[in-house]
């Protein structure tokens, strides 16, 4: 602290961009500032929420950038953060890009779905959507009624479609094709008028219908059907058809809440949802996510805000104008965006804060069940082999009913020769609770054994052995490995299966097994593959990877010639020792 403290004397009253590092020099913060000494040093001084204080524990150093305007110091920010990815930074994943429905721009242009806008002259696009199978409907709707070009490359002769009347062939028309006709009403009906279409599904219909085509008539109903559904959805509208965005923010602590109401043509179209930790101050925090997601998603023409202050440097870099709504549809629509962010942030808390709390009644539950003080802490243990070879234990750990992967725990057995799961645990056992008394660390309120009684005694004898007294319980299995009773104190409780005790039970039993599963398949697989390349002079780990990346399995080893081996990577006369020691072990 004594560098920081040091650094902190020297920062000057200028704007810039400012970077927190950790112990190992990685960056886990980038900010701007419009004075540095200010902003820099108020992470040092006063009280902070719980989410920056966690962030201050962590920081061993800063580096700082001085910029000549606070526009400046905000781009800087924005490509530190792409370029270092700060974990404590926003950083907007793939499920924060919506798709979009894009008419390409080729010579005979196809519809498709996309999640990256390319370049603009490459295509024009609509969006975005809530999610693919909405987009891939609509496209599949737009290519039975427009007969834009299906396949991605024009291959030499018609195909289905084209007798079907859904493409123009331009694999065997020689003349220019016009589209524009088709673009733009397939455009107009991307951005929200529907009328061309359901006219022309109506007459579709009629017609069908008179030439008694009843199931072609009844298919037309149901398209009609459809888009007047999706259509009637727009509860609110307004009369001008400016693209807008209404953003509506909440603060709670340390969390943040935004909610984005994307309007198109006067519709809303989508709605977007999100909630951010709270490092810096508010305004940060919300514009440069907002300027992130407007880098991934098509931006309007126009947005309305509240619950921040506009930032003008953003609005100039996005292009973007701010509008007020004041009155009308436009502050219905803001204050709903408002109401949104505030109802979602309670929302999640309410849903978390119940499943604590069934957790926790279910842990006390369990306490009473077995006569103990609240399990708060429980460790679960399951042995793992093959016919005693690769054997390997696993521990996983749960803390107020919730797993705590950080804590999970994996063994090899290093004493035990064969299978024999008694002495197996005794090890393990041993391992973990002699580590825990010599480091001094916390002890776990109880311990379950993935397995019944024969487990529950091998705990309970190196426990004694340690002198520690800790409640050991074992979890009795049935022979499709699933939980039907629990051992404790030489008797089976069973309980009902919708017991919430029981599906806690169960759920640690199945996480420890498939914990104990999984690092034994990965041991059998390196031990396997090692143990058969064992004794060839000259092949080391590298050269027995290559193998394995090259051949995939023993056999395909086994049957392969010296050239083939060669072509994995592997030297002339290495190759010849692996060819001479699997034949001479055939003979």
């Amino acid at each position: 602290m004594s560098i920081i403290s040091e650094k902190l004397k020297l920062l000057p009253d200028l704007p810039g961009c400012y970077q927190m590092k950790d112990k190992d020099g990685q960056i886990i913060y980038v900010g701007k500032a419009k004075n540095l000494k200010n902003r820099v040093r108020s992470y040092f001084h006063g009280a902070h929420n719980a989410k920056t204080t966690k962030l201050v524990s962590e920081i061993c150093d800063f580096h700082y950038i001085i910029t000549s305007s606070e526009l400046e110091a905000f781009v800087l920010e924005i490509n530190m953060i792409k370029e270092y990815d700060p974990k404590y930074n926003i950083s907007l994943t793939d499920d924060k890009t919506y798709p979009y429905i894009a008419i390409t721009n080729e010579e005979h242009p196809r519809l498709i779905v996309t999640r990256n806008q390319r370049k603009k002259k490459e295509a024009r696009y609509f969006g975005p959507y809530p999610n693919v199978k909405a987009a891939r409907a609509t496209i599949d709707l737009l290519n039975r009624l427009y007969p834009l070009r299906k396949c991605y490359h024009i291959p030499n002769k018609e195909c289905l479609y084209y007798h079907l009347h859904q493409c123009l062939a331009p694999c065997i028309v020689k003349e220019k094709i016009d589209y524009t006709d088709y673009k733009n009403k397939i455009a107009s009906f991307l951005n929200g008028d529907a009328k061309d279409i359901l006219q022309k599904l109506r007459k579709n219909m009629d017609d069908a219908s008179q030439n008694m085509e009843y199931e072609k008539a009844i298919e037309y109903r149901d398209l009609i059907q459809s888009i007047e559904n999706t259509i009637a959805k727009q509860k609110i509208s307004i009369n001008d058809l400016t693209s807008r965005d209404y953003i509506g923010i909440y603060q709670d602590d340390d969390e943040i809440s935004i909610n984005i109401i994307i309007t198109r043509l006067g519709n809303i179209v989508q709605n977007h949802q999100t909630i951010i930790n709270l490092y810096d101050s508010l305004e940060d925090e919300v514009w440069n996510y907002l300027y992130q997601f407007y880098e991934c998603n098509t931006k309007p023409k126009e947005l309305s805000i509240e619950g921040v202050s506009p930032s003008e440097e953003v609005v100039e870099l996005l292009g973007i104008s701010l509008t007020d709504a004041k009155m009308g549809k436009k502050k219905e629509i803001l204050s709903m965006a408002v109401a949104n962010a505030k109802f979602n942030l309670e929302n999640k808390r309410n849903i978390y804060r119940n499943q604590v709390l069934k957790k926790m009644e279910t842990v006390e539950a369990l306490g009473k069940l077995l006569d103990i003080p609240t399990p708060k802490r429980i460790e679960s243990f399951d042995n793992s082999n093959l016919f005693g070879e690769y054997p390997v234990s696993a521990m996983v750990c749960f803390i107020d009913g919730q797993p705590a992967p950080k804590l999970f725990r994996k063994y090899h057995i290093k004493t035990v020769v064969g299978a024999n799961d008694y002495e197996s645990m005794k090890e393990v056992i041993y391992r973990r609770y002699f580590r825990l008394l010599m480091e001094n660390e916390s002890f776990p309120d109880l311990i379950l054994m993935d397995g019944g009684e024969i487990q529950v005694h091998a705990a309970m004898d190196v426990l004694a052995s340690l002198h520690l007294d800790i409640p050991v319980a074992g979890i009795q299995k049935d022979t499709h490995h699933k939980a039907t009773a629990l051992f404790y104190k030489e008797h089976l409780i069973f309980l009902d299966k919708n017991d919430p005790v029981f599906l806690l039970l169960a759920e640690i039993s199945q996480k420890v097994h498939d914990f104990a599963i999984s690092f034994f398949r990965s041991s059998k697989a390196k031990g396997f593959f090692s143990s058969q390349l064992d004794g060839i002079v000259g092949l080391g780990k590298k050269r027995k990877e290559l193998l394995l990346k090259h051949f995939i399995t023993i056999d395909a080893i086994k049957k392969a010639t010296e050239e083939e081996i060669m072509l994995a990577g592997i030297p002339k006369n290495l190759a010849k020792e692996v060819y001479t020691h699997f034949h001479l072990e055939e003979d």
